[in-house]
């Protein structure tokens, strides 16, 4: 439950105002000091806001008089050292937006909104404030009330004050087919920030950074995570200033003269969420994974086969239908028919846009080949990139008008492909009108919703389209959900371009990379879990050797390494053993067996001085179940492998445990230890070979007196 409510601790009679707002174990407490403007005095566990503290700023020498440092609402122009909360000018006057700060207000009881003003030019600024799960969910809103418009250059979605406790910042980077790469380094001089400028959230990570105290571990120290919830270009920024204060700024990236405000108009940013914990990494994760899974709907995620690595562009009826009796023959549960089957796509140079079947290869439409695949008792997906069009295609000889570009030159392509405008209401009519005939002739369940190219050149007539285009995709994924309530969308773009918590209300899956390769995807999958849950990323057992890497795997080590997640196969069966098509069917079985809470729980990674050694671990919602899986990625420093401690687990508990079976032997059973007993002594567990896993199960058996 929520609350707003005057603190107990505002001070009288100094013109300090004084709000605090608590959920699910964490409080947010923001006072008005006058001359300072808008301060976040706690965000932290509930309880520590209780202490008395002194929220009064400290002037100090060679510095200006009012301490313009720690708002969440700072100005340029005031002496801030930051980048400030609004870059705007009045079109016809050019007077700067210089906004006052006026008052905190009770909006609701889940919400604070921090109130300022420009009266010369008649703008409102409101920071608003909620926290929904225990995260802190921070927007900003610009009203112009005045007589003349009112050009935005940029406005964050909020201005967090750098705690001072933090030490470090963690963010991630990386490119096609690499994403996940993690970089931590100390929070020093200069500025560090993440940007992405090309309309996508991008291969180099979700839109977000963490900072932490220096000894954060996955189990303990402080730590902050920021996420922009927005799926184009943005900027997130972490800097400390010479005078120890600092800033965590984050912010949609909006070209010149795109956001222009009418008299009477307004604009507001994407969210921005924030994260707190003191429980380490782990903790945060599980935070963010509560998070997210209320924002997205609940949906059982059946095992998927997709047919890209399979067939490719060489695609017809029979040959779908044959792959499709061997998916289902191995335990795939969904059968997604990837790019290849609308009119006159045979490469990746043509079609897009022609979202028809193509009737040499169905005569008949889709609704053959669907029916098919269900009476084998899967359902059916679909890949479509609604945004994306073809020179050659008969939409782009009909509306070159529709494409993204200037009119003085020819737009740049990306996988031969050009951008569609999606603010253009013609354009999601058109869109919306093409994918509802699909959903329409033929029981299509899930839509592999693909953008394979960054979304540039973000202009039409050289007036910029890269906000409302991002709020274009948006809108035709909501008008789409609301005609068809049960049809399931991922976001794939390329693999991981477009993860973020703006796409993730609209969409249930994510795709992580077009990598499959097993020792990637360790890297990739957990990297990613740190903000998204493991169910929600799409983990496939691709063919072996690697497409893009060449390297090989043994198909039990590629399933270990995509059982956690969304679990799926992206391979051809016939190019199968025998003896690796009895292994992947029964790794399958092992996923179903787990998957009823395996898909709901708790996602912690376990330390080890063998940086060779990836431990994950997951405990069920109700503390009865826990796997854990470790996997060898190279060589030990050592002949002897010392035993594997699992931490965490509740200390009153005793397990039974057992090594999981993946042939048609019976699990082997390894006794009964407690919880302490696992955390100090641990299980001789290691692989001992390179590109090897092992899978534990324990089994919750009894509480201690």
């Amino acid at each position: 439950m929520c609350r707003v409510r005057p603190s107990r601790h505002a001070m009288k009679g100094n013109g300090v105002e004084s709000y605090s707002v608590s959920s699910d174990g964490v409080s947010c407490t923001v006072v008005l000091v006058p001359g300072s403007g808008f301060r976040l005095a706690y965000l932290g566990p509930i309880g520590g806001s209780d202490l008395k503290q002194d929220v009064l700023p400290t002037v100090l020498p060679a510095s200006p008089d009012h301490v313009p440092g720690a708002s969440m609402m700072p100005v340029r122009g005031s002496g801030y050292a930051g980048v400030g909360l609004v870059d705007a000018v009045c079109t016809g006057s050019g007077r700067r937006i210089n906004v006052r700060p006026l008052e905190i207000v009770k909006a609701s009881d889940t919400q604070l909104v921090l109130r300022a003003r420009e009266d010369a030019c008649g703008v409102e600024v409101d920071t608003a404030l909620s926290l929904e799960g225990g995260i802190l969910k921070v927007r900003t809103v610009i009203r112009n009330t005045g007589k003349e418009a009112v050009d935005i250059y940029r406005c964050a979605a909020g201005i967090i004050p750098l705690p001072a406790w933090a030490d470090d910042v963690v963010m991630t980077h990386g490119g096609w087919a690499r994403e996940g790469h993690m970089s931590r380094r100390p929070v020093g001089a200069g500025r560090l920030q993440r940007v992405g400028r090309l309309g996508r959230s991008g291969f180099d990570g979700s839109p977000a950074m963490t900072v932490c105290e220096s000894g954060t571990s996955p189990r303990d120290g402080r730590t902050m995570a920021v996420h922009l919830g927005w799926s184009g270009s943005h900027a997130i920024g972490v800097e400390r200033f010479p005078d120890g204060s600092g800033e965590i700024c984050a912010e949609a990236l909006y070209e010149p003269g795109e956001i222009s405000l009418a008299p009477g108009a307004q604009m507001e940013t994407p969210h921005l969420l924030v994260a707190v914990k003191a429980q380490g990494f782990d903790g945060l994760r599980a935070s963010l994974h509560r998070f997210a899974r209320d924002q997205s709907r609940p949906v059982f995620r059946p095992v998927h086969f997709n047919t890209w690595e399979a067939r490719y562009f060489d695609l017809n009826e029979d040959a779908l239908v044959a792959l499709a009796r061997d998916a289902a023959a191995l335990g795939a549960e969904r059968f997604v028919l990837d790019d290849g089957w609308f009119a006159g796509r045979r490469d990746d140079t043509t079609s897009l846009g022609d979202w028809e079947p193509d009737s040499d290869l169905f005569p008949g439409g889709l609704a053959p080949l669907v029916n098919k695949v269900r009476d084998l008792g899967m359902t059916f997906g679909l890949w479509v990139e609604p945004e994306m069009i073809s020179r050659k295609s008969r939409l782009y000889a009909q509306h070159p008008d529709w494409v993204l570009g200037y009119p003085d030159r020819e737009a740049p392509t990306g996988r031969n492909q050009l951008v569609l405008d999606m603010s253009n209401p013609d354009v999601q009519d058109h869109l919306f009108s093409r994918l509802s005939a699909c959903l329409d002739t033929a029981r299509i369940d899930y839509f592999k919703w693909d953008c394979n190219r960054e979304i540039y050149p973000d202009t039409i007539d050289g007036v910029g389209r890269a906000t409302r285009h991002v709020l274009g995709v948006y809108s035709l994924m909501d008008r789409l959900q609301a005609r068809y309530p049960e049809l399931e969308i991922e976001s794939c773009a390329s693999g991981g371009g477009r993860i973020d918590f703006g796409i993730l209300p609209r969409v249930t899956r994510f795709w992580a990379s077009d990598a499959t390769d097993a020792l990637d995807r360790i890297r990739i999958q957990r990297t990613l879990s740190t903000y998204i849950p493991m169910e929600m990323i799409g983990c496939h057992v691709g063919p072996s050797p690697n497409p893009i890497t060449g390297r090989a795997f043994s198909i039990r080590f590629r399933a270990l390494v995509a059982m956690f997640g969304h679990f799926g196969l992206e391979l051809d069966p016939e190019k199968l053993s025998e003896s690796d098509w009895d292994a992947l069917s029964k790794a399958i079985l092992v996923h179903k067996r787990f998957r009823p809470w395996m898909h709901s729980g708790t996602i912690r990674t376990i330390p080890s001085a063998d940086a060779n050694l990836d431990i994950t671990l997951i405990e069920s919602g109700d503390s009865q179940h826990v796997l854990v899986r470790v996997l060898r990625t190279d060589m030990a420093a050592h002949s002897l492998h010392p035993n594997i401690a699992i931490p965490g687990l509740d200390r009153a508990a005793s397990y039974a445990i057992a090594e999981v079976s993946f042939d048609d032997t019976a699990d082997r059973e390894m006794g009964v230890a407690s919880a302490e007993g696992l955390a100090w002594t641990g299980l001789a567990m290691d692989p001992e070979k390179p590109n090897q896993g092992r899978l534990f199960y324990l089994k919750r058996i009894t509480e201690s007196a």
